[in-house]
């Protein structure tokens, strides 16, 4: 008897611990940095990728007016795998961590549970209101599990169906005339007894699962939920799975393979539409620029008439990865100027492509001009449709894993015929082995 009252003892002091443990994670820290001003005399380096490492560069430049003695350092990465495969690395080890890093908004937790040590609480530094400044998709993950604000968002990715304008027109098909996929299915199917040789839609087959994920965030769902429960194989999964494989059944969806063949094929006519995120446009805009006038954009069609034409395709945060206080502070102040200010988003939007997640750049006049390449009411749409996005997304540090196998089940599906149900449900049943987690009912 004695036993088992010890071992009853042993357990409830276990669970209050646990719990005194869990309700200690959930309170964010406040961070107290030193004040930093002209005089402060620092050096940040920051990690970034691409035309993102090149507009940091830019924004430097004005942050430098007010604090002229803390170098601003970009190491640029030629694409977001290099930049995590060292991250992997200098995480680990602890030996040359940057002081500012770049993150895809998908894998902000990724990072952040694994590497708790490294990635500051920003809560009592951001404005009380950021919650509700910033692209509602990009809220949650900007959290990690327990409720620290490890970053801050920098990019949205708002998806839109970029159109051929001019071959529209000469089909007689109204763009806002489309507002179901049974619509769209429709007018791919006119659009295709005009031009036999172009598919309506575009979309890659191996290893990107994009408008996958776009169909399913805008049907409010995702791999996971809030809770970190499986919901690959949920019924709003299923439903949008079907959708993506209607537009293969009825013929109107070409495989453009990968990256190159979809710029290809966008590029040389063999495809009139395609579903991304805003910053495809760049792309348009730089592999294109022949093309100005001939693309357009319009919302997603809705799963039913009435339905939600928004979702989120891609985008990326800033964290601070910096331990002495004063970088941390000078990395602060930093991201402050550089994605909490109208003009340094406006700036890195104009030049370099990247769409604002901070909602007041929208209210801006200047935001509001006609595009050069896509004409007028191009930027109001998409920072309409920002708005729209529901929060679906959730990630973790077994992100990853998790990803790897739904796509796998996505592949099957498009290359192989499989069927939906059956595929999701065994996707579903490898991910709660392979990582413990739940499938939600």
């Amino acid at each position: 008897m004695k036993h088992y009252l010890n071992l009853f003892l042993i357990i409830l002091f276990s669970i209050v611990l646990f719990s005194c443990n869990g309700t200690e994670k959930k309170q964010s820290e406040v961070v107290k940095l030193p004040a930093i001003d002209e005089n402060t005399e620092t050096e940040l380096i920051v990690w970034g990728w691409n035309v993102a490492a090149k507009a940091l560069e830019e924004t430097a430049k004005t942050f430098n007016e007010k604090y002229p003695k803390i170098k601003i350092t970009v190491q640029e990465f030629g694409g977001a795998g290099q930049l995590y495969k060292k991250a992997g690395v200098v995480l680990s080890s602890g030996q040359g961590v940057p002081d500012i890093m770049q993150l895809e908004s998908d894998y902000v937790q990724t990072y952040a549970e694994t590497y708790p040590q490294y990635f500051l609480d920003l809560k009592s530094l951001a404005p009380k209101d950021i919650d509700i400044k910033v692209d509602p998709s990009k809220v949650s993950t900007s959290y990690d599990t327990e409720g620290k604000l490890v970053s801050i968002a920098w990019d949205s990715g708002p998806v839109v169906v970029f159109y051929r304008a001019d071959l529209f027109k000469e089909a007689g098909i109204d763009p806002n005339s489309i507002t179901t996929y049974d619509e769209y299915i429709a007018a791919g199917k006119k659009f295709q007894e005009k031009f036999p040789n172009i598919k309506f839609l575009g979309n890659m087959f191996i290893q990107d699962d994009g408008v996958w994920r776009n169909l399913m965030v805008q049907n409010n769902t995702y791999y996971l939920n809030r809770n970190g429960e499986v919901t690959i194989s949920s019924p709003a999964a299923v439903e949008s799975t079907k959708v993506l494989r209607s537009f293969l059944d009825e013929g109107i969806m070409a495989n453009t393979v990968n990256w190159d063949g979809s710029i290809r094929a966008n590029k040389s006519g063999e495809v009139a539409t395609y579903i991304s995120g805003a910053w495809w446009a760049g792309t348009i805009k730089d592999q294109m620029p022949e093309m100005k006038g001939k693309w357009a954009i319009m919302p997603m069609p809705a799963y039913s008439k009435g339905g939600v034409r928004a979702s989120s395709h891609g985008g990326s945060t800033l964290t601070i990865t910096a331990s002495d206080p004063i970088k941390q502070a000078a990395a602060w102040a930093f991201i402050e100027h550089s994605l909490l200010n109208v003009d340094s988003q406006l700036l890195m939007y104009k030049n370099y492509g990247l769409f604002p997640s901070y909602l007041p750049v929208y209210d801006d006049p200047r935001f509001q001009e006609a595009d050069e390449y896509f004409g007028e009411g191009f930027n109001q749409m998409l920072g309409d449709i920002t708005k729209q996005i529901p929060a679906a997304i959730y990630t973790s540090s077994d992100y990853s894993e998790i990803r790897n196998i739904c796509v796998a089940a996505y592949e099957a599906i498009l290359n192989n015929n499989a069927d939906i149900q059956k595929t999701l449900d065994d996707a579903a049943l490898q991910i709660s082995g392979a990582t413990g987690r739940k499938i939600a009912k």
